[in-house]
C-alpha cells in the first residue's frame, strides 16, 4: 500500500477524559473556517447530531470535506484526504483553533471498521510532515 497515496477518513476528537476540552463551538468553528481557508462552506445540521457539516479548500489546493460536532464528545471529521493531506488541516485546527494543543486524539476509518477502540495521540509539537508521519504508522498499525 503506498501511505503517501492512501485516502480515509480521520476523526480527531478531543481525550475521553476532556471530552469538551475543546470547548468547540460550532459557529465560531465556521467562523474560523472562513477566515483560514481559500474558499469553504458550512452548514449546520440536525439529524441524530447536532453538526456543522463543512467544505474547504486550502490556498494550496488541498480540498477537506467533513463535519464537526459537540454533542458528547467534541469531534471533527476529515472525509476522503491523504495523511500529508490531513496534516494540513490537523495543523491548522491544532496550532490555531483549539484552546489547548495537546487535546487532539484521532483514528481513522480502517480503525473503526476494524473494531479498534485505541485513540491515538498527535504530537503537541512538530510541523505537517510530523503530523503526517504520525497518520502514516496509524494507517500502517491498522493494516498488519
Amino acid at each position: 500500500m503506498d501511505l503517501d497515496e492512501y485516502r480515509t477518513a480521520y476523526l480527531l476528537y478531543a481525550p475521553a477524559e476532556n471530552p469538551a476540552g475543546w470547548r468547540l463551538d460550532l459557529t465560531a468553528f465556521g467562523a474560523a473556517l472562513e477566515a483560514a481557508f481559500a474558499e469553504v462552506r458550512h452548514e449546520t445540521r440536525q439529524g441524530r447530531q447536532f453538526r456543522l457539516s463543512f467544505w474547504a479548500m486550502a490556498e494550496e489546493g488541498i480540498e477537506f470535506t467533513g463535519f464537526a460536532s459537540n454533542e458528547g464528545r467534541d469531534t471533527v471529521l476529515l472525509e476522503g484526504n491523504t495523511a500529508d493531506e490531513a496534516a494540513v488541516f490537523i495543523a491548522w485546527l491544532r496550532e490555531v483553533f483549539l484552546p489547548v494543543p495537546d487535546l487532539i486524539r484521532f483514528s481513522s476509518e480502517p480503525a473503526v471498521e476494524e473494531g479498534i477502540e485505541m485513540d491515538w495521540r498527535l504530537p503537541v509539537h512538530g510541523d505537517r510532515s510530523c503530523i503526517a508521519e504520525v497518520l502514516k504508522r496509524h494507517v500502517r498499525a491498522v493494516h498488519t
